[in-house]
């Protein structure tokens, strides 16, 4: 079976027509009616019904569709490979952030480009939970994996991190806040209670064994008077947070690390009293392995960004 046949066979599926199918890849109708008859004959399996109008797959076509698509799709990443290792390359993993988002774009656009004005970095980002991001540093498929450990936490992490040979770099300690639109009943304050959040209706990112909730929900007085946080919305959606935020009277627990990054939305941010630099920004890296190029040159953009963003970071 070749890598042609499956893409003969993919295109006069989605067109629906041989004849069609032909055109668009700039050859004849008989010749990919032949290319679909040796699949069929190799397969051992009809794919197609011949109609007036064109052709439909079968049940059995339709199976051969799914995988060919696949296949097709796993091509193309083998052929990028090359190029992408010819290219400096990035590869980041974070908690859902916006401010990791505000960072690696304006990464992007520090480095410069080579002689044809074609980007000189090749990167990828990803946002998902601790344990996935763990499992995907250790595989060597990612460099680096920023995210935010309650102080509550930080223990265990060592243990996850000692595991599968990680480390846990800390860049900062930062605060609790609580986000609210501009137009809320909180807006104006410079400060809030724990005890006052209890009131509120709060959408939070998907549940993950180091949410910063935890700080709130774990101390002492909040067990103690029985209190909940009421969570009306969970999402992985950055766009769903701020529009939630921007038109409703939901708020927010999330931690402030980079003042610019809400600054287009007018986000309110008000530090929550008794919480503050209780919460590591760091990475995660494999431990005795040096970084290559391009994650250490992120590393001190990141190191600099920091050192001159001082508003809101302990």
């Amino acid at each position: 079976m070749e890598l042609r046949q499956l893409l003969y066979f993919v295109t006069c599926a989605r067109c629906g027509s041989l004849t069609t199918a032909a055109e668009e890849l700039f050859t004849t109708q008989p010749h990919v009616s032949m290319v679909i008859r040796e699949l069929e004959k190799e397969l051992g399996v009809r794919l197609f019904l011949r109609r007036n109008n064109g052709v439909e797959l079968t049940e059995a076509g339709a199976r051969v569709y799914g995988y060919a698509q696949d296949t097709l799709r796993n091509a193309e990443l083998f052929r990028s490979v090359g190029q992408e290792q010819r290219e400096h390359s990035l590869r980041v993993m974070t908690n859902n952030s916006s401010n990791m988002a505000v960072m690696l774009t304006a990464f992007y656009n520090e480095r410069t480009r080579d002689d044809e004005g074609t980007p000189s970095l090749y990167m990828q980002f990803t946002e998902c939970g601790i344990e996935k991001m763990i499992e995907l540093i250790s595989g060597n498929e990612y460099d680096l994996g920023f995210l935010f450990v309650p102080d509550t936490k930080r223990s265990a992490l060592r243990y996850m991190m000692d595991r599968r040979q990680l480390a846990f770099t800390p860049l900062l300690d930062t605060d609790l806040v609580l986000y609210v639109g501009k137009n809320h009943s909180l807006a104006n304050r410079s400060s809030v209670t724990p005890e006052e959040l209890a009131a509120l209706s709060f959408i939070q990112l998907e549940d993950d064994f180091f949410t910063v909730e935890d700080l709130l929900t774990g101390a002492p007085d909040f067990r103690r008077k029985t209190m909940a946080i009421r969570r009306v919305v969970r999402t992985n959606s950055d766009h769903m947070m701020i529009r939630m935020l921007e038109k409703t009277e939901l708020c927010n627990l999330g931690s402030y690390w980079l003042k610019d990054a809400y600054r287009q939305y007018d986000f309110r941010r008000i530090p929550v009293k008794g919480m503050e630099g209780r919460i590591a920004f760091g990475y995660i890296s494999r431990k005795g392995e040096p970084l290559g190029e391009d994650a250490a040159e992120f590393l001190d953009f990141l190191h600099r960004t920091l050192k001159s963003d001082t508003v809101g970071l302990r």
